[in-house]
């Protein structure tokens, strides 16, 4: 039986040590060239292939990646881990997860005080580089002590931040990388398709009145409606939360207080999936009224009906998350620049 080639086996038959057999590989200058002859024809003859680690030894990488989200159980979250974590362990990197659950029910305070502890712990722990999906970062207002531990981590350790731009961080003292979503365009391009469905009296149920996700989704929705000649009624927004419950709920608000309405966004397929449960329960022509969602899950597509929704792509967001990731460690130029992921409409039979 064969058994696998270590760089210790290595160091063992050219007669050096581990941290010698590190350097030949990494090419520097402090060791010979007779011994790296040596360490080069010994890798050869034993079809050794050196690890990251191997090569990080001199480096003083870890090839530790730190991802931190804010609830695991959003299929926006593990829909980009998954798309991410093959190729990210193809490369020779391990990827930690940290789950703040800050987007759960927790104070301000304590949800402040759970993402700088983290911040932190990446920090002490050398992660070569840490990818941000998902927390307080989410909201619009951004204190300065969360700011502060932000910024020191990104002083620290490379740091990519998916979804936004924060205009307070300096990113030329550190390496912060932005990889932005164009959440006006996903909107505008959702409610432009249910216009022209011929819906009229439009409302929008979900999100969080304190994230800029939904800021920036119910203001498109507000301008997309008043650039086809629709009245915007703020009484047919309800912004409660992002899940099936809120969707349901939000459908009961909206009845409870005589709102017409003939078609409802919902601020994702989770929320799209409670609003058709609430119509189904309490509205007697249920299938009349349209339902269409501004981010689009895997799983909806088993939903009865399926949910007409938005695509962001996000194989494509997470492709370019990895690939600006691994320039960002290994030193590479990066030219950031305002890369749009276009999004897609998914065509169901709920709207």
């Amino acid at each position: 039986m064969n058994t696998k080639v270590t760089i210790k086996d290595i160091a063992r038959i050219a007669g050096v040590s581990v941290s010698t057999v590190s350097r030949a590989i990494n090419d520097d200058n402090e060791v010979s060239k007779k011994t790296k002859e040596k360490i080069d024809a010994i890798i050869r003859e034993q079809n050794y292939r050196p690890s990251m680690l191997a090569r990080g030894m001199v480096s003083k990488r870890t090839n530790m990646i730190a991802l931190i989200v804010s609830d695991i159980t959003n299929p926006y979250f593990y829909q980009f881990i998954a798309n991410i974590e093959e190729t990210l362990i193809d490369q020779g990197y391990t990827l930690s997860l940290f789950d703040t659950q800050t987007a759960n029910a927790h104070s301000d305070s304590k949800k402040k005080e759970i993402e700088i502890n983290i911040f932190k712990q990446i920090q002490e722990n050398n992660f070569d580089a840490v990818i941000l999906l998902g927390g307080l970062i989410d909201r619009v207002t951004l204190d300065d002590e969360y700011l502060t531990g932000l910024q020191n981590l990104a002083n620290d350790i490379p740091t990519i931040i998916v979804g936004r731009r924060i205009s307070q961080l300096n990113n030329k003292k550190a390496k912060i990388i932005f990889i932005e979503r164009d959440q006006e365009l996903v909107t505008q391009f959702l409610v432009t398709h249910v216009i022209k469905k011929g819906y009229k009296k439009i409302a929008f149920i979900g999100g969080n009145a304190s994230g800029w996700v939904t800021v920036a989704r119910v203001n498109a929705f507000k301008n997309t409606l008043r650039q086809h000649g629709l009245a915007f009624d703020e009484q047919r927004v309800v912004n409660n939360n992002f899940y099936a419950q809120d969707g349901y709920d939000g459908v009961l608000h909206l009845l409870e207080r005589n709102v017409e309405f003939d078609a409802i966004i919902a601020i994702n397929d989770r929320v799209a999936q409670g609003v058709i449960r609430g119509l189904i329960d309490v509205v007697e022509e249920s299938t009349k009224i349209g339902v269409a969602s501004c981010e689009h899950f895997t799983e909806s597509i088993f939903n009865n009906p399926r949910i007409t929704s938005v695509d962001h792509n996000l194989k494509d967001l997470s492709k370019l998350a990895v690939d600006t990731l691994i320039s960002l460690v290994e030193g590479s130029e990066i030219v950031e620049e305002a890369q749009k992921i276009l999004p897609r409409l998914v065509l169901g039979e709920s709207i």
